[in-house]
C-alpha cells in the first residue's frame, strides 16, 4: 500500500461542452528540493576543498529562490466531480490535506481527518 499526502492547491467551478456543471479539484504533493548536486566528480583534494566551501553558499541560494523555499510542487491527481459526487466526497477547499491511498488495484482519495 502506498500513501501520497496531497494538498488542495486548486477548485474550480467549470462547464463541460454540454453545460453540465463540475467541481475542478487540483491536488499536488509537495517535495523537498534537492539540494544542488556536483555534476563533476571530485577527483583531487582541491576540487573536494572548493566543493566544500562552495555548496553552503549555493544551498543557501537555491532554498530563498521564490519557487516554494525548498520544496516544489508535483501534480498528482484532478479530479472533475458533479455536483452530487463533491457532495459525497466532502467539503475541501484550497489548502486541505488529502490522502491518495493506492492499494490493490485501487485509487481512493479521501480529506485528511
Amino acid at each position: 500500500m502506498a500513501t501520497i499526502k496531497g494538498v488542495v492547491i486548486s477548485k474550480q467551478l467549470v462547464y463541460d461542452p454540454t453545460g453540465a456543471r463540475y467541481i475542478k479539484i487540483d491536488i499536488i504533493e509537495e517535495k523537498e528540493l534537492p539540494g544542488p548536486v556536483a555534476a563533476f566528480s571530485t577527483q583531487d583534494e582541491q576540487t573536494a576543498q572548493l566543493m566544500r566551501e562552495v555548496m553552503p553558499l549555493v544551498t543557501q541560494i537555491v532554498r530563498s529562490l521564490p519557487f516554494g523555499g525548498g520544496k516544489i510542487a508535483v501534480p498528482r491527481v484532478t479530479l472533475w466531480l458533479a455536483d452530487d459526487e463533491a457532495e459525497m466526497f466532502g467539503d475541501v477547499d484550497v489548502g486541505d490535506i488529502v490522502l491518495i491511498i493506492i492499494e490493490g488495484g485501487e485509487i481512493r482519495i479521501k480529506p485528511e481527518s
